[in-house]
Parts: structure tokens; sequence; C-alpha cells
């Protein structure tokens, strides 16, 4: 499927059926600890639950959000042209044997669109992309801070020794106090959180174009929060998009760029990363999101007709902190 057709399949002639909820099947084999060296440092800081929390549908909280926390893209360990499948939960490699991750060592994503449910139809490998956008941001940034070379591919990032170790603060992304109703702190958001905001996405894809709406930001006019949660797929008492301060809305040309759609959602979900660590690091919650109907948010938006709405993310702080479990090993906190 081209990127044009694909667009359209994913966008305004995009059906999604109810289906029941795949079981995830766990790699057979024997688990060995991952090291405690920079290559098994970064595959638990990003790869393995950090958080536990309760209140939420989907309790799993990782360093990058996933549709319905299914995590739709595997990591394998490739060295010497061996691999070795990663399991983030218990923090190990799958195998007889473990492998040297002291040198240069392949991370590749292998995509599971089977982990939702069928209704989602060809939809499920637009999420899938978005996600490799946001592991991979996720896995260059951590790596970079650690010291270790980064380089990345459409299936998977590279690294190696020979960086320079940066200071790095851990973050606790959030996506706010459910199940009775997502919404945001009633009171102003105070300019300097927007501006942390904003300051995340000057290196975005510039085929990508973002369009920003506010709502009770001090010092700025409310923008069309009403509009998008007019044309958001759940309803208001679900997800209150109409309170939230900030969304950020994705769109790109693609008749401009068929070639490219596959590398514009990843450009997307790369994006995503960087916005929800930059809310995260000033006390927001950032929820990504993709069920809209598409052509009314796009027109009310004033997007050109030859754009598709790619992704969208809504941010504000919580109404309520704390009540998680703490999943994150002792000697990384």
């Amino acid at each position: 499927m081209n990127g044009l057709a694909a667009a359209y399949t994913h966008g305004p002639g995009k059906v999604i059926s109810v289906g029941p909820t795949p079981v995830p099947v766990p790699v057979p084999g024997p688990r060995l600890p991952l090291p405690n060296n920079l290559v098994g440092r970064l595959l638990v800081d990003v790869l393995s639950p950090q958080r536990w929390e309760p209140w939420n549908q989907y309790n799993d909280h990782r360093a990058y959000p996933s549709p319905r926390a299914a995590y739709l893209v595997d990591v394998d360990v490739v060295v010497a042209g061996r691999r070795w499948p990663v399991d983030p939960v218990r923090r190990a490699t799958v195998g007889a044997s473990a492998p040297s991750l002291d040198g240069p060592v392949r991370l590749e994503f292998i995509r599971r669109t089977d982990r939702l449910s069928s209704g989602y139809g060809s939809f499920a490998d637009a999420l899938v992309e978005l996600e490799v956008g946001h592991l991979t941001s996720a896995l260059v940034s951590r790596a970079q801070a650690l010291g270790l070379l980064a380089t990345t591919d459409a299936d998977g990032v590279s690294v190696a020794p020979g960086g320079v170790a940066r200071p790095w603060t851990t973050v606790r992304r959030s996506s706010g106090v459910g199940p009775r109703g997502l919404g945001a702190d009633p009171r102003p958001l105070p300019h300097a959180a927007l501006e942390t905001f904003v300051a995340a996405t000057k290196d975005a894809d510039p085929a990508l174009r973002l369009w920003l709406v506010t709502r009770n930001v001090v010092g700025v006019p409310d923008g069309l929060m009403d509009e998008v949660q007019r044309y958001h797929g759940h309803p208001q008492a679900v997800i209150d998009l109409a309170a939230m301060n900030l969304a950020l809305m994705v769109t790109a040309d693609i008749p401009a760029h068929q070639d490219s759609y596959w590398a514009l959602l990843r450009a997307a979900g790369a994006l995503g990363q960087r916005v929800c660590d930059a809310a995260a690091s000033v006390g927001m919650f950032c929820r990504p999101l993709r069920s809209f109907d598409d052509v009314g948010l796009e027109a009310a938006l004033g997007a050109p007709v030859s754009h598709s709405l790619l992704y969208v993310l809504v941010a504000a702080r919580p109404r309520a902190t704390g009540f998680s479990y703490d999943l994150t090993p002792l000697e990384s906190t």
C-alpha cells in the first residue's frame, strides 16, 4: 500500500471495530539477567516497567507510551550475528547463554501489531510506527546520556562505546489520573511550562506541521480546545479534552511525501517522545491520542486540504499525584 492510500485508510477511511484483546505470550526459553553495564542499564531504563499505576485502566508505565499499554515493539539484542530477545519485565535476555554487551550492539525492533485487537485492522500499522518513533527517541536520548554512541534506522538502534556521558535527570512520565475521567488541574498553567513544552518541538522534522492549541495558560489567549474535544472519539466524561491546557496536533502533506509516510509517522512519534519528556519535567502529564474524526479536526484547524492528521498530544497538570508503585531498580534511582 502506497503512502497516500495508507494515510487515507488510517485517517478519514479508518474503521475500528470491537474485538477481543489478545493475551500476550512470552517468548519461550531461559532468562539471564541483563548485566549492570551501559547497554544493560540502557535496556532497563527504557524498556522495563517504571511504575504501576493502580488508578489507571492500563497500569504498566515505561519510559515511553504505548496504545493500551500493549507495547507493540519488541527489542532483540544482536551481537556478531547472534540474536537474543529482551524480556523487559524480567530485565533479562532470552537464551541459554548471555550476549556480550560491552562492545557494539544492535537493538533490533520487532513490530507486534498482533498485540492489538483485530478490530484495529491496518490502523494498527500506524500505531506501531508512532511507537517506533517514541522508542527510538527514548533509546537514543538515554544512550547518549550514558556515554554511548547511537545511530538509528527504521528498524532499530545501534549503540557502541565511545561517547561522552552527560548529566541525566530521571523524570516519571505520567498519563494522568483515571479511570473515572481524565482531566486537568483547573488552576492556570504557568507560562514557563508552556515554554518548556514548545521548546521540545524545535527539532521536529520539517515535513511535519505543528498546531498548538492552548487553554487556561497564564498570559495566553484560549484556543480551539472545544473543537479538539468535539472531534475526539471518546466522550468528555472519559477524557475531558476541553479542560486540557495544551493540545499539539501534527499534520503532514502526504501527497507531497507519499514515499515517506511511514517515516513521517516515526518522526511524529519521536517528536511526541520529546514532548512527553518535556511535559514530565515540569510536572505535566502528556497523553498521546489518535482516536479522532480526522477531517473534522483538520478543518477546525484550517489545515491545508492536502494535509493529513498524524498525531495529537494533550498535556496538563494532573488533578492529583502520587499513588503509584515505583518499579525502578534501586541502583538506578
